[in-house]
């Protein structure tokens, strides 16, 4: 009996003394992070020997902690995001940076021209508000360049701890492997393996599947980012071909992978959601309004005159500037082909989309045009015969010749042409980006007062002695045409026109004179085809179209008469020479402000649309963040509950494996007391 006292004894101190152990160890790490509450598991020996501990086990619930992992990728995904579009947000809300301030600025200095178009200082002031306003496009694209740069600094930083945490795991993997085989405590390992494992969900959404004792982890549309002792390094690289736009590139033995647009969830899922959804619109809208601005402000510029009785010029950089259409398209660098010419014109600035575009040659000379970032397909029409010259090509159309290099794609008010030096590889592809850098680009280039053209180059003279009620207005339509070709030289139109009235009564007839020599007016007919027809129905409101001194030439400008004429009443059309005191152009420039240039309105629409939608984007992006940061807590809490150490459970169990402990010691003195009283019994 005394034997089998001391032994059930012994065991019982060794049980609770490892018990004793394994809560000091939990009351010590109460505040390590990640660590898992320990416990001790007593059995009892058959046969009524004692007892042992069997194994030292550590709180856990696999499915909880999936669902933290899961709620710390919302998380830090919805929190990255909610910080970089409350910086944007601010930069295109603020009166200091705001696009729609400075807009209302430079069409108040040109209100300031209409108001008195003899003002030199007027005229001035336009110019220097022109610059102005190019320079907060400049700026407030180089601002949106900051944030690009950031973004791209913080997935270089994400991407350098993802593979530093991967590899960790992988090695803590081996080490739990072999300790476990060995019969090894592994407790603490898996606590730190599950903190790493953290630190990961905190960068990217990931999938752990549990393989005995070890983490496999996958990331993306199920890549392998860790299995067993293997890691796979992530490593973000310059974009190609927008070396603006890194890439994310996970490497496997023997081949890599392209993850950037199939990661999410974490810091990374953050700055594409980012990067896909607001920077990259936000400055492609941008350089939308500064492209339709621009070319819309030459457009009317150049349809008017200047104090020194010239047609006027550029206002704003040429949309269709070599350098700036060559920078709209980017070659991959791993194309076979060379790329001898490359260009993108905007021919239209109504049709332009906000999108990117991607370009791949295919098999059979097919050109597959896919949007940016959706991947959406553009459908466009093969054109089998070369286009001359490439503008004469139809909407959604392209041409493309493998064998000799030649490219030419028109869709959505865009002109690409790329000519490789001999041929295109299948794969070859490129990135079309029409409005990407347009605010970075615009400058002013109108420096001289003198040289703003606020005046119509035709004068319009009603005579005197008619005695209906009609009015004539003139409209610039092309200021290339022939009738202003050395209009300024001569201050003649070329020819100079008058439109006559010959009867008052239903059919109102009218004939349009050539006045080169007043003392022989020549008619003109109207209708090339039918160069003998000379007298013309008038119907009021419908503009006459003026022929050129050559037949089917353009004169470059439009009549409209609007009210009833009498027979005999005429208006005589030349050149505005010395018109300093007209402001009909300065009227036409100044509506651009209100005019409907883009689908959604104006340009300040445009731009408020920007603002708005960015601005939705942030209070949207709090109020989820809110909701993921109370749901995150939630599990957190939850999982607390489950491996958390509670000190004064701790401290319960503290006393009671104690007080265990010295009875179980009591156990073995009574045993001994029991032993001598039976060696002296002899």
């Amino acid at each position: 009996m005394a034997f089998n006292l001391l032994n059930i004894g012994s065991q019982a101190v060794l049980a609770n003394r490892t018990a004793l152990t394994t809560v000091s160890q939990n009351i010590a790490n109460a505040s390590t992070e990640g660590y898992s509450r320990q416990n001790a598991h007593f059995v009892s020996v058959n046969g009524r020997q004692g007892t042992h501990i069997q194994d030292i086990d550590r709180a856990t619930d696999q499915f909880i902690s999936r669902q933290y992992w899961s709620d710390i990728s919302s998380f830090k995904s919805l929190n990255l995001t909610d910080n970089l579009i409350s910086k944007t947000d601010n930069l295109l809300a603020s009166s200091s940076t705001s696009i729609s301030a400075q807009l209302d600025t430079y069409f108040k200095s040109m209100q300031n021209a209409v108001d008195d178009p003899t003002s030199l200082a007027n005229r001035q002031l336009y110019i220097e508000e022109t610059a102005a306003l190019t320079r907060r496009f400049n700026n407030l694209s180089d601002q949106l360049m900051v944030q690009n740069d950031s973004v791209n600094a913080t997935m270089k930083a994400a991407t350098g701890n993802l593979s530093e945490y991967a590899a960790s795991v992988a090695q803590l993997n081996d080490q739990i492997q072999q300790l476990t085989s060995k019969g090894q405590p592994v407790n603490e390992l898996k606590d730190q393996r599950d903190v790493l494992v953290n630190k990961i969900a905190g960068l990217v959404d990931i999938n752990v599947v549990q393989q005995g004792e070890q983490y496999n982890m996958f990331i993306g549309n199920g890549q392998p980012l860790v299995v067993g002792s293997t890691v796979n390094n992530v490593e973000l690289r310059t974009g190609n071909p927008d070396s603006s736009q890194p890439q994310v590139f996970l490497k496997m033995s023997g081949s890599e992978m392209n993850i950037t647009q199939q990661v999410s969830g974490g810091v990374l899922g953050g700055v594409k959601e980012f990067r896909n959804n607001v920077l990259n619109p936000s400055l492609n809208e941008l350089g939308r309004i500064a492209l339709t601005l621009a070319d819309e402000t030459n457009t009317q510029h150049k349809k008017g005159m200047t104090l020194e009785n010239e047609l006027g010029g550029n206002v704003f950089t040429d949309k269709n500037d070599t350098a700036i259409m060559r920078n709209r398209l980017k070659a991959n660098t791993g194309n076979v082909s060379t790329v001898n010419t490359a260009y993108v014109n905007i021919q239209d600035v109504s049709k332009l989309s906000t999108d990117d575009y991607e370009m791949v040659v295919n098999d059979n000379n097919e050109l597959l045009l896919r949007r940016q970032p959706s991947g959406s397909v553009v459908n466009l029409n093969k054109v089998t015969t070369a286009p001359s010259p490439p503008s004469s090509m139809p909407d959604n159309s392209y041409y493309l010749d493998s064998k000799t290099g030649k490219l030419n794609a028109k869709f959505d008010g865009v002109l690409v042409a790329v000519e490789a030096n001999g041929f295109f590889s299948v794969g070859d592809k490129f990135v079309v980006q029409p409005t990407r850098n347009a605010a970075s680009e615009i400058k002013s280039v109108l420096t001289d007062a003198k040289q703003v053209a606020l005046a119509s180059p035709v004068r319009i003279t009603t005579n005197p002695s008619n005695k209906g009620t009609a009015v004539a207005t003139v409209e610039v339509t092309n200021p290339d045409g022939t009738s202003f070709l050395g209009s300024s030289n001569s201050g003649k139109l070329d020819p100079p026109v008058e439109i006559v009235f010959d009867n008052s009564t239903s059919p109102i007839k009218y004939t349009v004179f050539n006045v080169s020599n007043p003392l022989d007016p020549k008619p003109m007919p109207l209708d090339p085809a039918n160069p003998l027809v000379i007298k013309n129905d008038y119907v009021a409101g419908k503009a006459i179209v003026i022929p050129g001194p050559v037949a089917a030439t353009d004169a470059g400008y439009s009549v409209t008469i609007k009210n009833e004429p009498k027979a005999g009443d005429r208006f005589s059309f030349d050149y505005n020479k010395d018109g300093v005191s007209d402001n009909k152009n300065a009227l036409a420039l100044s509506a651009i402000q209100t005019k409907k240039l883009l689908p959604n309105g104006s340009l300040q629409d445009h731009y408020s649309k920007i603002v708005e939608t960015v601005g939705a984007k942030a209070a949207a992006g709090k109020i989820n963040l809110t909701a993921s940061e109370a749901v995150m807590k939630s599990t957190k809490a939850s999982l607390a509950s489950v491996i958390g150490v509670n000190l004064d459970e701790e401290a319960a169990r503290l006393v009671q494996f104690q007080q265990a402990y010295q009875a179980s010691a009591r156990l073995i003195t009574t045993s001994q007391t029991l032993f001598d009283t039976l060696m002296q019994s002899f």
